[in-house]
């Protein structure tokens, strides 16, 4: 309650209202830039820090409880210009996106208090089952997949923005 966005086109909404980023990724980019200087929480503007949920580890579609609260993943994250910015790199959104280190977004099923601690408990999965890492690179890197792009179609959870480009894709 009183959680507010300044960019309600770009972010937020339903299906990305959470963002949840692994904490493997920290030491990842630590190493691959050469840098020690990454805040504790909040460097990626993630939501939670997960311990083991990697982007090969989660698929679209995934329902987890965290304390009393119920969600689903919905995408992998768009990296934006902002990040750029956080980071102090210009264009550093891009190279984001190339390595699929994006983390994902959830959408709340159900309310309920979380805390520093909660455990990430997986209560579900996705029939159609296609991992975060693999849905972020099918989007930006394969453009001519369409087999892939029409099983992306088939998971119920899939986000609106992503749902409308793989059917503008498979549509061409």
């Amino acid at each position: 309650d009183g959680d507010r966005q300044a960019d309600l086109k770009g972010h937020g909404g339903i299906h990305k209202a959470v963002y949840a980023y692994d904490k493997a990724n920290y030491g990842f980019w630590a190493k691959e830039l050469s840098r020690s200087d990454f805040a504790a929480a909040g460097q990626f503007e993630k939501n939670f820090t997960t311990q083991g949920l990697t982007d090969d580890d989660v698929a679209v579609g995934d329902l987890f409880q965290i304390g009393g609260a119920v969600v689903e993943v919905t995408q992998p994250r768009v990296p934006c210009f902002k990040l750029g910015v956080l980071m102090g790199i210009e264009g550093f959104q891009k190279r984001f996106a190339e390595i699929c280190r994006v983390g994902f977004y959830l959408r709340v099923l159900q309310e309920g208090e979380v805390g520093p601690g909660d455990m990430f408990d997986r209560v579900g999965e996705a029939a159609v089952r296609m991992t975060v890492r693999d849905m972020s690179h099918l989007l930006y890197f394969e453009p001519d997949n369409i087999a892939d792009a029409k099983k992306a179609l088939e998971i119920e959870a899939l986000s609106p923005g992503w749902r409308q480009s793989f059917e503008e894709r498979v549509a061409r």
